[in-house]
């Protein structure tokens, strides 16, 4: 049998047929149909924001049948990536002074959202006074795992999350030693706190 890889399957939402109430029943239907086993198919995620469709666990065959099936769009295997920093300001074209940056009341109430290597709490840098309160417009949570709980986030750090599910799905023997959204190697807090 050949060994599973964990890939994000993108769908066409239109494309969901009546019957299900939602697109996550969805998925789960279309993975329950052609797993050719019970450790392969296995839901990892599904997304609903930014695009639409899931990530799981399959073989090769298992990822040939989904390609053939209603509403598949596209599909890329998950990796992991190597963290990569740039100058931030000049990358942008930000100008203290004219442009965007000054438009913008310089960031005031602008929710910033990262995907890096997670946040230190306790950092200086997250103090959260004189902030305004937190938008209500925003979405998120600040999750709760290894030495990390959600009173540690504040009107500045509003939310952590981890994922990497993929990633144990990939590796099931993995030992993942801070298992949270704390950062261990310092470039998450870094970033993030950049861009404040």
């Amino acid at each position: 049998m050949s060994k599973s890889e964990t890939y994000i399957i993108y769908m066409d939402l239109s494309a969901m047929p009546k019957a299900f109430s939602s697109h996550h029943s969805w998925y789960l239907s279309t993975l329950a149909s052609i797993s050719d086993s019970s450790n392969h198919g296995s839901l990892v995620y599904a997304y609903t924001n930014t695009i639409h469709g899931f990530s799981a666990s399959l073989s090769p065959s298992e990822l040939q049948v989904i390609k053939n099936s209603q509403g598949y769009l596209s599909s890329t295997r998950d990796m992991e990536v190597k963290i990569d920093t740039t100058h931030t300001s000049q990358f942008l074209g930000l100008n203290s002074n004219s442009g965007a940056w000054p438009k913008s009341d310089y960031g005031r109430d602008v929710i910033i959202g990262l995907v890096d290597t997670g946040v230190w709490p306790e950092s200086k840098s997250y103090n959260d006074n004189g902030m305004t309160d937190v938008p209500s417009r925003w979405k998120g949570e600040c999750e709760s795992g290894t030495q990390f709980n959600s009173s540690l986030c504040n009107k500045k750090l509003i939310g952590a999350r981890y994922f990497n599910k993929g990633l144990i799905a990939s590796n099931p023997n993995i030992t993942i030693e801070m298992n949270s959204a704390r950062d261990t190697e310092g470039h998450g807090t870094h970033t993030s706190t950049t861009a404040e």
